[in-house]
């Protein structure tokens, strides 16, 4: 009996036990989605201001990655990205700033020669050598940490592979704190609330967290497990992890869990004036989730 039939078996043996929600579970533990249907370009009287791709642990340079890429840019050829946001690991196994071409500029080319900017964090591979400063400089990036404003967007890039700098928690805070953006964004490595193989990070959750939720931060973005998480709103703020553009891992499921699913994939995030429309895109450019998010006022 292979794998799945077997698990079949014992989702089915425990359904009986426990009802539908029990196999539910299973199954977004193991493997893909079970329905994708295709992205909806936006209406042309209803345009988002601001299209944004996410993506996580794009380092290795391979066909799995160059798919994820792909599919990024045939869904810009619908509706055009204006940002595209790596979440770290930029590159496997030991951060090597030598092989960015391989790893971003090559996969992503055509649709940075499009137009869409380029930001970029480290991850805890990008670190392993010491290399994050060589690579973020051969990625352009302004910092370890640093702040991105578009209209009523400010978006904030930090090193979760430091949490604990003192000086990049005075700036977090200084930065939150001054902002009146109608939308605060987050993007780090390290997920502070998983379901996935190395669960959630305890430094990043007491050092940053608090911070967000104190602040009115709306979403966050972390890369690291090699899945696709969307937490239900935890004090105000929705976690996404998105860490399998060229790998990926068996996830699972922990009380904060709203979806999780084990795929190739990228987030397509559209920013409105009064909500943000989230989708999960596969390699084949199906949609496999989807989240409204409205403004949050902090309070």
């Amino acid at each position: 009996m292979g794998l799945l039939s077997a698990l079949a078996v014992v989702a089915a043996a425990v359904a009986a036990l426990y009802g539908d929600v029990v196999v539910a579970t299973l199954t977004h533990r193991v493997g893909g989605p079970s329905q994708t249907w295709e992205p909806i370009p936006m209406p042309p009287d209803a345009q988002p201001w601001l299209r944004v791709a996410l993506v996580g642990d794009v380092g290795d340079g391979g066909d799995r990655e160059f798919r994820t890429a792909a599919a990024i840019e045939a869904q810009a050829e619908v509706d055009r990205y204006d940002i595209l946001m790596l979440l770290g690991d930029n590159v496997y196994p030991a951060g090597d700033p030598e092989r960015i071409r391989a790893t971003v500029f090559e996969p992503f080319g055509p649709l940075l020669d499009a137009g869409t900017e380029l930001f970029a964090i480290l991850g805890n591979h990008d670190e392993i050598s010491g290399t994050g400063d060589a690579q973020l400089e051969a990625l352009g990036m302004p910092g370890r940490w640093y702040a991105v404003e578009r209209g009523e967007m400010l978006g904030i890039a930090l090193d979760s592979t430091i949490p604990t700098d003192p000086d990049q928690l005075a700036w977090l805070e200084e930065t939150l704190a001054a902002s009146d953006a109608t939308w605060k964004l987050v993007g780090f490595h390290h997920p502070p609330y998983s379901s996935g193989p190395h669960g959630s990070n305890e430094t990043v959750r007491e050092t940053f967290v608090p911070l967000f939720e104190r602040y009115g931060v709306q979403i966050v973005f972390s890369g690291h497990e090699h899945d696709y998480q969307r937490s239900d709103p935890i004090n105000g703020v929705t976690y996404i992890v998105t860490g399998a553009a060229s790998r990926t891992r068996r996830t699972g499921i922990d009380d904060f869990t709203a979806v999780a699913y084990s795929t190739h994939h990228f987030v397509d995030m559209n920013i409105y004036d009064d909500h943000i429309l989230l989708r999960a895109i596969d390699q084949d450019g199906e949609q496999f989730d989807e989240a409204v998010i409205p403004v949050r006022v902090p309070g």
